[in-house]
Order: C-alpha cells, then structure tokens, then sequence
C-alpha cells in the first residue's frame, strides 16, 4: 500500500488537530512558499544600499516619472530620501526620528508627483526632480496628517496640526479641474537679450508653493526661429538640435542654442499652486460648494480613524479600532452619506488594512482575542459591501499586529507582524486569496513595495531597506528554513511500518536538504538527505531559474542559475508507528522545491495503539493506579 501526495496545494494549516488537516498541508513551516503544486524554499535577501543604524523604517513609497520610471522613497530617522541606483539621498530632514509619514502619488497635466504628509509637514515632489520638494503645507489651506489621492481630490485623516488635533475627522481637498482655475500661463517672459549660445537662470513666476510644466524657450538664431520643448522629464529640446533642462520645482533653466542669437530669447509657461483650489487646498465656502474641500465627523466610539481605503463601490471606508464608517460622495459632489457601517469590525494599526482588487483586506482585531482576516467585499448576488472571514484554517492569534502593515504582492497579501514574545515585526504571512493559502517567512520588516517583480522590504530591526525573494542567500548565509508535514495516519489507525520515501522537485546542484521523521511525538531524527549532486538527479535537462522564485517574472536583474528535476527513493527503517511526521530543511544555498512525496511500501500490523501510550491493565476507577 502506498500514500501519495502527489502536489502541495494547502499552505499551513494551523488551527485544528494536525492529524485532521489536508494531508499536502504543513502544520507549520518557515520560508517556504506553496505555489503552483509546489513548495518551494523562498529567495533571498540584498541590501538596498548599505546597511542602516539600529532602528526602523517608518515610510516607503515608489513614485512613477512619467514615462513610467519608478522613484524610490524612505523615510528613516529623520530624513525622507529618494534612491538615485547608488545611495539613500535626503531630501528632507529635520522630521521625528519615530514619526510616521504617509505617501500617495498623483499625475495630472501638470506632471507626475508625490505628495507626502506627516507632522512636519505637506510635501509636494516632482517625480522627475526628487530633490527639490516643495512644502505645501500652510495652515489657513490645509493640514497635517494622512492621506489617500483618489479621483482628483486628496482625503486626509489624523489630523494633527499643532493649532488643532481632530482624530475623528475625515477631510477632503477641492478636486483639481486641471484648468485655469489651478494653472496660470505665463507667454513671451524675456528670459535673455541676444548675442550667446547658453542662457541659464531661474523663471520668474517662482513662488514657495508653485512649480511649472509645459516649459518652452524661443530665440531667433542664424538658421530660423529656435525653439526648446519640454518632455515633462526636465529635458528641454529644440527643433535645431540644441539642449536645455528644467527643474520644474526650482524654475532653474539652462539652454545651450545651436548658434548665437540674434534677437530676445522668450520663455513660455504654465505655473501650477494645488494650495489655490487643487489637491492640498482643503478649505470650503459657509454654504459648501460642489467640488470644494469638505470635513466629515466620524465620531461615533470616539475612537480615533486609523485608516482610508476605497471599497469596491467606490466609497470611502474609515476603519476604527472598534467600528468603521463609510462615506459616499455622489457624482455631483454635492451630497454625501456619511455613516456608521459596521460595529463589529476594527484593526489594531494604520497599516493594518489593504485594498485589493477583490475588496478590502484587514487583520479585524475587534475581538483582540481571536484576530482574523476579513476582507469587504461584494456580495456574489448583490451590490452590498459585507464583511467576510478568510483564511479560517489559519491561526493569526499566534502573532501580535501592534506594530503590522499589510501590502500586495504579486498574487499574494502580505502581513507583517510579530511572533509571540517578539519585540518587533519578525514574520510575514503570505495570503493567497486566489487558492486559500497561508505560509510563513521569518523575515523582519514593516512595510513593502513592489515594482515590477521586484519587491523591497522597509527593516523592522535597522534603518535599511532589502529586496526580498532575490537570490539564494539571506546576506550571504544560508536561508534559515524548514517545513514540517501534518501528523500523517496513513489511511488508517493500525499500527504501520514504511520502507522508503519518494520525493520529486527540482533542486540547485550545492544545494542539499536533510529529511526527518517523528514517530508518534517520539521527536525528530534525521533518516536522509536530498542532495543536488545525487546521482537521482537529472543533469541532462536543467531549468533555467531566475531571482524571482513566487513572483510571476524575473526579479533582480540578468541573475540566472540552473536548477535540475530529480526522482528519488529513500530506503528507511521505521519503528511500528500509528502517525509519522516528516520534515524538511534545506542546509545549502541554492534552490529547491518538492512536487511530490510518496510513502510507498507501508505494511500493517495490529490495531493497537502506540507503544509508548499504552497503559497497564485493569486501570482504575479514578485513573491513579493500575494492577499488575
């Protein structure tokens, strides 16, 4: 008789009995990640950019160029920087060294852009010139705190401004009309007399809080009309090959013509102020007009609002500790509902909720005693939002959310947390909404982004960023691992015996991976080992494997290895058993992944229970004494 599993689909399973759970389940694992039939040993770790001081990252954010290039951006300490490919460069600083800040992108006619808001203040940075941000925080405009950019209009939450803290309040910005209400055209600005190549300087219409767009300079040189153009990524280029560039932040401008020129070179512009009706302007007429700010109370706990996120129909959704409330803006933003949805639901930190594209995902910590995965989703015969449990076969009261955050990647949600006793964020759970997945990672951090396939993790324990899933080494060691089966009856509750193990996977050449068993809770003894040199496994045929492991495309550049199938039997020698658990941590760097795990040539005997659970005969009564 034999016992296949013949793929992993389940994930762990960790809340009943670990006799009773999926049989290609784990009742625990670390590292590992099911995908595709598979469990597959995780990537890696790599610095992005050298390794921080003790303490965390308390923001990360990717801002779009608008070419679709991506700007990196942390705030650790007391800096928020941007990556340049080399280093963390600050571009603001004099922040709280804990003070969390938050981040949102917004592109409009007037370029691509990320907005920042935290204590210190309300950022507004031009993508393609990240080292100049604009502060755009003024107190008779708008507010410190946090912030969502949906539909032309900033919503903000938390404020804390130092005149005014309102914890319930949801505010809204007026939407930006992309017109001249918010754009000012600037023509014919003399900017230079003729008689040079090289005209450089700084346009006048520069203000503390405007930036500009849409730049182009014109002369008259020996061949025609000379005219530079602006292709919003701070390039200037002229119709006779000159070259020019322009900080859309500073106003700064630098034009080399094709040749000298012979009459007045002229700027043209648009300047934009989001302070004066746009995006951070959040103020509102007495009698409030349609497309103005706006500021709702959320009172009702009076617990404060934690976070904003945009459910499926496409209202605003405040969650609470304890309630959550939900706003809806009509297509005339004219009238609104703004109302208590739920009781019952609440989350335990501000990054502890996420939207996805099946609704809104959250670790609900009402009842702090059993935290669960909800998600807010539409009901399959209706358009109501109603809230709905996930993951239900996976126990999150192992881990603490005080300090967690949750993200997307790929096909799979992301929570960072702590596990029990730890004193910061040391695990990530992997949620595969898709198939009903969990697995665990042991890896620190606070918050994710990706791009592309490339995924960077902000650190718990240091002020560094890693890209995570890359490579085969966690910093040059070996991925610390293992995946522990269920507690497997074989089929029936006899007494049994094995006399081999089969595996299938793939596996890196110095890799190797050690092969355990336990015997009816008798604890684990190592029975074999699994090496990429094995003479099982198929050289003839290797499969090309990139950086990225889980992810649907290549991560980490042009690092290709080889990875080789092998089909192998393990002859063991068993006790008489009634369940077996098998193990499997893999001690090398390199690849690997099982497809398939057979327990094949099991023999039965009798129909007793194990030998170290029997009792003596003729147990008494009250269970205190036996008779010989």
């Amino acid at each position: 008789m034999d016992n296949a599993v013949n793929a992993f689909t389940k994930g762990v399973h960790n809340l009943i009995d670990p006799e009773n759970i999926p049989k290609d389940s784990a009742m625990d694992s670390s590292n590992f990640i099911t995908k595709d039939g598979k469990i597959i040993l995780v990537g890696g770790r790599k610095l992005i950019g050298a390794e921080g001081t003790v303490g965390k990252i308390t923001g990360l954010w990717k801002g779009y160029k608008v070419n679709g290039d991506i700007v990196l951006y942390r705030k650790a300490g007391t800096a928020i920087q941007y990556w340049n490919g080399t280093t963390w460069i600050d571009i603001i600083t004099g922040l709280g060294e804990n003070d969390e800040y938050s981040f949102d992108n917004y592109s409009s006619l007037a370029g691509a852009f990320t907005f920042v808001n935290g204590l210190a203040g309300f950022w507004k940075i031009v993508n393609s010139h990240p080292t100049t941000p604009k502060q755009m925080y003024n107190s008779g405009k708008n507010f410190h705190g946090k912030i969502l950019i949906d539909r032309g209009r900033t919503i903000l939450w938390d404020r804390n401004d130092t005149n005014k803290k309102d914890p319930t309040g949801l505010y809204g910005s007026w939407i930006d009309r992309q017109n001249s209400t918010v754009y000012n055209t600037i023509t014919g600005e003399a900017v230079g007399s003729s008689g040079s190549t090289v005209y450089s300087g700084m346009l006048a219409a520069i203000t503390p809080q405007t930036t500009c767009f849409g730049v182009s300079i014109t002369a008259t040189v020996s061949a025609g009309t000379e005219t530079f153009t602006d292709d919003y990524l701070g390039h200037l280029t002229s119709n006779f090959g000159g070259t020019g560039t322009i900080d859309y932040a500073t106003m700064n401008y630098s034009v080399t013509f094709s040749s000298v020129t012979t009459g007045a070179v002229t700027a043209t512009y648009q300047i934009e102020n989001t302070n004066n009706k746009g995006i951070t302007d959040f103020t509102f007429s007495a009698t409030r007009l349609a497309g103005e700010g706006f500021q709702f109370p959320q009172d009702a706990g009076g617990d404060a609002i934690l976070n904003v996120l945009i459910g499926q129909d496409g209202a605003y959704y405040s969650l609470k500790k304890q309630s959550a409330y939900r706003l809806s803006l009509d297509a005339d933003d004219t009238n609104a509902t703004n109302e208590v949805y739920r009781r019952d639901i609440g989350i335990p930190y501000w990054r502890c909720a996420v939207s996805t594209n099946k609704g809104i995902m959250f670790i609900n910590t009402a009842n702090p005693t059993k935290p669960e995965m909800t998600i807010l989703t539409k009901n399959p015969i209706g358009d109501v939002i109603e809230p709905v449990v996930l993951f239900p076969h996976f126990k999150f009261g192992n881990y603490i959310f005080d300090d967690a955050s949750m993200s997307n990647y790929d096909q799979w949600t992301m929570v960072f947390c702590k596990s029990q006793n730890a004193e910061n964020n040391d695990t990530i759970l992997m949620c595969n909404m898709l198939v009903g997945t969990v697995d665990i990672i042991n890896y620190t951090g606070r918050m994710s982004i990706q791009d592309n396939g490339n995924l960077y993790i902000g650190d718990s324990l240091t002020k560094t960023i890693h890209q995570i899933f890359n490579g085969y080494d966690d910093l040059g060691l070996a991925i610390e691992n293992y995946w522990t089966s269920k507690e497997e009856i074989l089929h029936t509750d006899r007494l049994k015996k094995i006399r081999r193990l089969k595996f299938s996977g793939a596996i890196g050449a110095d890799q190797y991976v050690e092969v355990y068993l336990n015997y009816d809770n008798a604890g684990f003894e190592l029975v074999g080992t699994i090496r990429g040199s094995g003479d099982y496994v198929d050289y003839t045929n290797p499969q090309s494997i990139g950086s990225n492991f889980i992810g649907e495309s290549q991560i980490g550049g042009d690092d290709l290895a080889s990875a080789y199938k092998f089909y192998m039997e393990m002859k063991i020698k068993t006790p008489k058993f009634r369940n077996r658990v098998i193990k499997f941590i893999a001690k090398g760097i390199g690849y690997f992944d099982l497809n398939s795990l057979t327990d094949w040539d099991i023999l039965l005997f009798e129909n007793r229970i194990p030998k170290a659970y029997r009792s003596k005969q003729n147990v008494s009564i009250d269970g205190l004494s036996t008779n010989q």
